[in-house]
């Protein structure tokens, strides 16, 4: 069994992906700090590391495969960063980024972002906006079965917010449908704001005034306010790093088949024509990557992560020089509701985010297709995926030229969908940890989907792995 006061703990991480090599990473820094030096092995089945935390940089053009940033409100993704020497290529988002968008009756219009000019806008008609005026008066719900974000949304504030507003941000977020994506495993703040404060704008309400009493910001209802930042050379950097550091130790083309056990409670790692044994594995890859390897260990555990679906996304990146657009696109981007008829999810604007992500006098759009509404995405082929974002650019952006750049990144399985039971699925696999000591599940899979997701689970892991810190 693993013993984290050996001289030299063997621990086997599968998946070279963000969660897998920050988990490792951290295991490597805080084991050094504690006197332990532990052997960590990577093992990754594609030919690069990274999963989909990857940046291409062409013709001046900074494309990202995946996330374009992550928000500075968790502690664990600054702590990687500055454990991994990157805190000098941080680069904060621009202002204008503050400034979102969305397409409605045809048009596109910004969001106000505060909640009495968000009344007075044209962005949902007046019924709509009443009701949302009266989420205070609405009975709190504290018991009882999970609840999607749909049912949520809809009884706090409205089936037109729920459809026209909450779809689309949550489509930006997790490609996904609200319908059946589950609260509890999506949004949990807001979850514990309704039971806590009675309602939102309550709990929003004592958030400010806790924040004035304390000299602080409160934030929304997904949490404190936060800047997104990214690096010098996008967000590869931070995988392209962690993956440098373990030269040697990091091995790429190896699909990893199974994970079984050992009589003396170590674990034996098998591919095809190779194997290892490890003191503690970390399963890194993507849930159903992840059910497969420990099918033979516990096929309730295995049918149970296997039944997480990862709904398909396709990033599409296209360059226009300045003068073929009939917006100036001041903003961070603009999401499109599924009842305007456009086939997109939404699209960011580069470059207007983090300015130098295009040449100069040239615009980068980031454009978002398919998610759990449009799973058939993944049928087109590259030729037809262009046009289809072409389209949604000229419909939704007034975009007049054609693209002197393009690029796609396609990912058949992209978004893990958090839907009605996620908790319970999650649950099962953190039943199997306990059973087996020394076997840990991460991933965006599981606890979040962002790369703060990744690093929170991360940190929790290795400090768990080698008893110390927070995770005792």
């Amino acid at each position: 069994m693993y013993d984290p006061t050996g001289d030299r703990p063997r621990v086997i991480v599968i998946g070279g992906g963000i969660a897998g090599l920050a988990t490792a990473f951290f295991l490597r820094s805080y084991g050094r700090e504690a006197g332990v030096e532990p052997e960590v092995e990577i093992y990754e089945a594609d030919e690069s590391a990274g999963g989909t935390t990857r940046t291409s940089i062409e013709e001046g053009y900074t494309c990202e495969w995946g996330p374009n940033g992550f928000l500075d409100n968790e502690p664990a993704t600054l702590e990687l960063v500055e454990r991994a020497g990157l805190t000098s290529e941080l680069v904060r988002a621009d202002e204008a980024s503050a400034n979102r968008y969305i397409y409605h009756s045809g048009q596109m219009r910004q969001v106000p972002t505060k909640p009495p000019a968000f009344l007075k806008s044209n962005i949902l008609p007046l019924g709509a906006k009443l009701r949302i005026a009266l989420e205070p008066l609405v009975p709190a719900k504290r018991n009882g079965p999970e609840e999607s974000v749909h049912s949520f949304g809809t009884r706090r504030l409205g089936s037109t917010f729920a459809n026209l507003m909450l779809d689309p941000m949550v489509s930006g977020i997790f490609a996904g449908n609200t319908h059946n994506l589950s609260l509890e495993a999506v949004f949990p703040k807001m979850v514990a704001m309704e039971r806590d404060y009675g309602g939102l704008f309550r709990a929003m309400i004592a958030k400010q005034r806790e924040a004035r009493k304390k000299g602080t910001t409160a934030g929304g209802p997904s949490g404190p306010n936060a800047v997104l930042h990214t690096f010098l050379n996008g967000m590869g950097t931070l995988t392209d790093t962690l993956a440098s550091s373990f030269e040697g130790s990091l091995h790429m083309g190896r699909l990893v088949q199974r994970v079984e056990t050992n009589p003396d409670g170590s674990f034996l790692v098998r591919g095809d024509g190779w194997q290892t044994t490890g003191d503690a594995v970390i399963l890194a890859a993507p849930s159903w990557a992840t059910a497969e390897i420990i099918f033979d260990l516990d096929r309730e555990v295995s049918g149970a992560i296997g039944d997480i679906w990862h709904a398909p996304v396709d990033v599409v990146c296209h360059g226009y020089h300045q003068r073929d657009l009939g917006h100036p696109l001041n903003g961070f981007g603009v999401l499109i509701p599924r009842s305007e008829g456009v086939r997109a999810l939404g699209s960011l604007w580069s470059d207007a985010i983090f300015p130098g992500q295009a040449p100069e006098n040239h615009r980068l759009l980031r454009t978002i297709l398919g998610g759990a509404h449009d799973a058939g995405i993944s049928e087109l082929d590259e030729k037809q995926l262009h046009a289809t974002a072409d389209e949604a650019h000229r419909r939704v952006m007034d975009v007049r030229g054609e693209p002197s750049y393009r690029k796609a990144f396609r990912h058949a399985r992209g978004i893990a969908q958090y839907t009605l039971g996620h908790q319970e699925r999650v649950a099962k696999s953190e039943s199997l940890e306990q059973e087996l000591p020394g076997l840990y599940f991460t991933g965006a899979s599981y606890r979040g989907v962002s790369v703060n997701g990744c690093a929170k689970d991360a940190k929790r892991i290795a400090q768990s792995i080698l008893k110390i810190g927070e995770a005792v």
